[in-house]
């Protein structure tokens, strides 16, 4: 699940590297230098600097340059570096010194000075230049890139802002090469990058329409909560502003997507942050109307909720009002969960350690062979939703996500359980159109009853494919938080905790589920009633 609101530069920089597919021990990341020049809609580019720069404050490896670096000044840092780089004859990667405190980046931002200075050799009138820069650059990575917190997981990550000049550019490059993922942001133009040859470097460009107003960095923040913030109509507004390059094929005579035109692409959900009241608002709405849906030709975002409610209405019949209509016939499975994995999945038997021969060391699956065996409940699915949902399996061992981690025992399980899910979900995801209303799973717990850790990997696989998941406990159970990080589950809690309460539907299932819970205008304008 990746950042709110963003175009598919935003999306391709904060992607992980299961979801770029071709990270090894042995060859490290692809990373991606993308320079974003130029603006396509003033309040939709606004919108993305305010999320590009919560994404940044959230994580550890990224490094951000609000415009032109300052020159250094740290006298200890720059003696250091002199004294190094006094022996430097020809390669900067012969060269005994500590840039960085990971052994192995260090290793390849010192090749990848090697690159930047023979590929710019003619760029350097003299020996005292070449010197000087070496130094310069050299001490920003010391000041600005050596405090940053890397995961071999995930490539590290610098973003530009602004005008640049020659050797700012360079030291992007030299980062680049040493397997940074850059992103290069510039409504005015250009600038320096217009000097260089970006096909030879493999730099992405993404041109719009220069703009001459000049803003900062944080100005663009400020504009943009004002867009993030504001109502949901306007939601609805900027989102159509971003679909307007949307192909004429995909589209009926009255601008709506055709009905299972988007099949053919990857998915990837984006968890909703939001109250309870909004799950209402958007839980029976088709995926197309929901904040940050999109799509482009190679991928669609999907909105899904993975929610978690504790507690209980003080009006009771308010709560199983709830329940009763978030139960959508055809779209949804509801669940009174009592430990019996049943309803989920099939139990786990000891000959499922036979899938352990499918999963490799890095935790890669031999895809072919587990779609090959076809005795799988997911064995009916077509083949791309098999490939799709094996993906998933992948991006989540090779995740964060889980508190404690995934042991080979925990992955086998795992996968067990989302290859033999109920049949119940594989007739909804048969039969999901990315467009269209997502399927969705309604879990119950009455009693004091968890999960285990391998159910819990089957909810975050269904998250990942576009499915909707709510939680309701009564009791406010702990039954998924102390498996899996809060941040992928939205928690809620209601007015009071209520043990051992059984649910009552207040209605006949089958005549709630076909109702409306109201018109997209009414909810868009007023609150509707019963």
């Amino acid at each position: 699940m990746e950042l709110g609101n963003k175009s598919n530069i935003f999306g391709k920089i904060f992607s992980s590297q299961s979801d770029r597919g071709n990270y090894t021990s042995a060859k490290g990341y692809e990373n991606y230098f993308i320079s974003y020049i130029g603006i396509d809609n003033e309040d939709i580019y606004n919108s993305e600097i305010y999320n590009l720069n919560r994404e940044i404050k959230k994580k550890k490896n990224i490094c951000l340059f609000k415009g032109n670096i300052l020159n250094p000044d740290d006298f200890d840092i720059i003696s250091y570096l002199k004294s190094k780089v006094s022996k430097y004859n020809g390669s900067v990667f012969d060269l005994d010194i500590d840039l960085v405190r990971y052994e192995e980046i260090n290793n390849r931002i010192k090749r990848g000075f090697d690159i930047l200075l023979k590929e710019e050799d003619k760029n350097f009138n003299n020996d005292r230049v070449k010197f000087n820069f070496i130094i310069k650059v050299m001490s920003w990575i010391r000041i600005y890139i050596n405090p940053l917190v890397i995961d071999y997981k995930d490539a590290p990550k610098v973003v530009f802002y602004g005008d640049i000049k020659k050797h700012e550019l360079y030291f992007l490059l030299i980062l680049y090469f040493a397997g940074f993922d850059i992103l290069y942001i510039n409504p005015n133009g250009l600038s320096e990058f217009a000097n260089i040859n970006l096909e030879k470097f493999k730099i992405e460009l993404e041109n719009n329409q220069i703009v001459n107003e000049r803003l900062s960095f944080d100005d663009r923040v400020q504009k943009g909560e004002i867009v993030e913030k504001s109502s949901i109509k306007k939601a609805y507004t900027v989102g159509a502003q971003a679909s307007r390059k949307i192909s004429d094929e995909l589209l009926n005579d009255s601008g709506f997507i055709k009905p299972w035109q988007l099949q053919n692409r990857n998915i990837k959900s984006l968890l909703l942050s939001s109250t309870v009241d909004e799950v209402n608002i958007y839980w029976n709405e088709p995926l197309k109307l929901r904040p940050g849906f999109k799509f482009d030709d190679e991928l669609v975002t999907l909105p899904v909720f993975f929610t978690k409610i504790d507690g209980v209405y003080r009006d009771l019949d308010e709560y199983y009002s709830l329940l009763d209509k978030l139960q959508i016939k055809d779209f949804s499975y509801f669940i009174q969960y009592d430990d019996n994995t049943r309803a989920l999945s099939k139990p786990f038997t000891r000959e499922g350690y036979n899938l352990s021969f499918f999963i490799g060391q890095n935790g890669k699956l031999n895809k072919k062979a587990i779609i090959k065996e076809k005795s799988f409940s997911i064995s009916s699915l077509s083949l791309r939703w098999q490939e799709i949902i094996l993906d998933k399996v992948e991006e989540s061992i090779l995740s964060d996500m889980f508190i404690e981690g995934l042991t080979k025992d925990d992955i086998v399980k795992g996968l067990y359980s989302v290859l033999n899910m109920n049949e119940r979900f594989v007739y909804l995801i048969n039969s999901f159109d990315y467009a269209d209303i997502n399927p969705k799973l309604i879990i119950y717990i009455e009693k004091m009853n968890m999960f285990t850790k391998e159910i819990v990997f089957l909810l975050l696989v269904l998250s990942k494919i576009g499915f909707d998941i709510i939680i309701f406990t009564p009791a406010g159970v702990n039954c998924i938080e102390n498996i899996i990080n809060n941040q992928i589950v939205d928690i809620h809690r209601l007015d009071v905790i209520n043990y051992n309460l059984k649910y009552m539907s207040n209605k006949n299932t089958n005549n709630n589920t076909n109702k409306s819970v109201g018109s997209f205008l009414e909810k868009l304008f007023g609150k509707w009633s019963d």
